[in-house]
């Protein structure tokens, strides 16, 4: 009996009739092509199609005719998966309305402070009131203003895109001022709807998996601990809407590899990876997720871009360095051997008594010449005091854990001026992620835990044969999120240490509560087949599902 006549609904011992085939011998540098690129080995497998194979779900390319021969037709059949256009619609426009009604119903809020004046790049200014010192209310209105002479930092960021079209913005929606935030709220709440409902669209599942997946993420934004940054002046908000979209574009090239995808996750990820100097890191992170696609990974190519990544990382951050904060304010604050640590980093031991001090200390004055004709450590040679000091590296770990933990500046108010609220009040409107945070703001130690349960998670989900390829999609989401949280924490860590910790970990926040949901579905996933299939049995019975089917749609 042949595979064309046998029943494809027949569950035989096929490693008795038919035993394992040998692999064909790669010829030339065939090898190093991915296997899904190459037609001559495709199998329903490999190629991602579920089990059983449903010729409902079977479409053709454009020349693949019932003359072609069974071979061609096998490599030609591709998978069409199931969006629930209903589904995405519904939950999209779902949270784009609740993010507006979370933002301004009851009075608009959104986080103090005057985002490093990173506005002023565009003309703009906020010029505070003298009574406040600028972190008790949120300031949402700016106004033109030419900068001659006065302090205005030449930082290019991409969040400057968004503000840009927020000024633009801000007449048609009848807000004052050459600049109201409240429009970045508005056009944000928006860009969060249209994330949650293509995540409702991509993810793997049944309709009330990816509607209840989109919606975590939804509630991710909303949450008090993060809906803030969406009405403020800072770098964070279009990062962390990119992220979203970063997230949705990379399910969506996992599911099957083509140009076009490549291309559409380029756009989000150059707006993350531009919105900070530290989020250069996202660059060897976002390159691995590129390449681990089906077929053989390029091991020296991955390698290649880890080392340019790095290299760019050290190019972008030797001139913005502030070695005062690395230093002075983190490998100093309560340090008994300040004046030999000074020497290890090359700077001047008597600048000892100095060691815990800011800029901004009146204490500070008398050392701040000594100080500037120092020469200055780079990033690299703070990272090597940390390597050869281990003391040193644990507690400034142990200061970034606890940044992690915070999830929200305590020092940064919610409400603008005359909302009847105390000053620095912060509001808890929605409070979910806040509320499960209260576990790793007792224990900062479990954010390491819940990186490393979340990547084993989904490494099981890559690794389980009888999983279809758009569901080790969300496998490969749970392995690389930890992965991007690590390289955020270490960045900031070395660059920023204890000072504003909370609010330059907002991304490794953000990664990190986003490991929750993700990690719910891996482990979902993980224990809906415990049993998984030799992938020999796959491969024979598929060619016999195919056989079959080819016949039913020739007659």
């Amino acid at each position: 009996m042949t595979l064309d006549h046998q029943d494809a609904g027949a569950r035989v011992a096929w490693g008795d009739r038919y035993p394992e085939p040998t692999r064909p011998r790669k010829r030339g540098l065939t090898w190093l092509l991915p296997r899904w690129s190459r037609a001559s080995d495709v199998t329903p497998r490999k190629r991602g199609l579920p089990w059983p194979l449903s010729v409902t779900r079977l479409r053709r390319r454009p020349g693949s005719g019932p003359t072609q021969t069974a071979s061609d037709s096998r490599a030609r059949l591709i998978p069409r998966p199931r969006r629930h256009p209903v589904v995405a619609v519904v939950v999209g426009v779902g949270w784009a309305a609740v993010m507006q009604v979370r933002l301004f119903l009851g009075g608009h809020v959104g986080l103090a402070g005057f985002g490093e004046n990173l506005p002023c790049r565009l003309g703009l200014a906020n010029f505070r009131n003298p009574a406040l010192s600028g972190w008790e209310h949120v300031q949402p209105t700016w106004i033109a203003h030419t900068w001659t002479g006065e302090n205005c930092p030449p930082e290019f960021s991409t969040a400057l895109v968004a503000q840009a079209a927020g000024k633009w913005l801000t007449p048609l929606l009848g807000f004052p001022g050459a600049l109201d935030l409240r429009a970045l709220g508005v056009v944000f709440g928006l860009l969060v709807g249209v994330a949650c409902g293509l995540l409702a669209a991509v993810t793997p599942g049944r309709p009330l998996i990816r509607a209840g997946f989109a919606s975590a993420v939804g509630l991710l934004y909303a949450d008090a601990g993060f809906a803030g940054y969406l009405v403020s002046p800072y770098a964070e908000p279009t990062a962390l809407v990119a992220a979203g979209f970063l997230v949705v574009a990379l399910l969506f090239l996992w599911e099957r590899p083509t140009a076009p995808r490549v291309l559409a996750t380029a756009v989000p990820a150059l707006l993350v990876v531009g919105a900070r100097p530290e989020y250069v890191t996202f660059v060897p992170v976002i390159a691995f997720a590129l390449l681990w696609v089906r077929g053989r990974r390029i091991v020296a190519l991955m390698v290649a871009t880890w080392i340019a990544g790095l290299g760019l990382f050290h190019a972008v951050t030797e001139a913005g360095f502030d070695d005062h904060k690395a230093v002075f304010q983190t490998i100093l604050h309560d340090d008994p051997t300040a004046a030999a640590d000074l020497t290890s980093l090359g700077l001047d031991p008597a600048l000892a008594p100095a060691a815990g001090l800011s800029r901004d200390d009146a204490a500070w004055a008398p050392f701040a010449d000594r100080y500037h004709r120092t020469a200055h450590p780079s990033p690299l040679r703070v990272a090597g005091f940390y390597a050869t000091h281990p003391w040193h590296a644990i507690r400034t770990v142990g200061w970034g854990l606890q940044g992690v933990s915070g999830l929200r500046p305590h020092y940064l108010g919610s409400y603008p001026e005359g909302a009847g609220k105390p000053e620095g009040e912060m509001e808890h409107r929605v409070a979910v992620y806040s509320t499960i945070w209260e576990v790793f703001r007792k224990g900062p130690l479990l954010v390491p835990v819940l990186w490393i349960v979340t990547a084993g998670a989904g490494w099981l989900v890559v690794r389980r044969r009888s999983l279809t390829a758009s569901e080790k999609t969300m496998g490969r989401l749970a392995v690389v999120l930890p992965a991007a949280a690590l390289a955020q924490f270490a960045v900031v860590v070395l660059v920023h240490g204890r000072v504003e910790t909370v609010r330059h970990m907002a991304m490794t926040s953000w990664l990190t509560a986003l490991c929750l949901p993700v990690a719910a579905m891996a482990v979902t996933l993980v224990l809906t087949r415990l049993r998984p299939v030799p992938r020999w049995q796959h491969r024979h019975e598929s060619c016999a599902s195919i056989h079959s089917q080819m016949h039913e749609i020739k007659g």
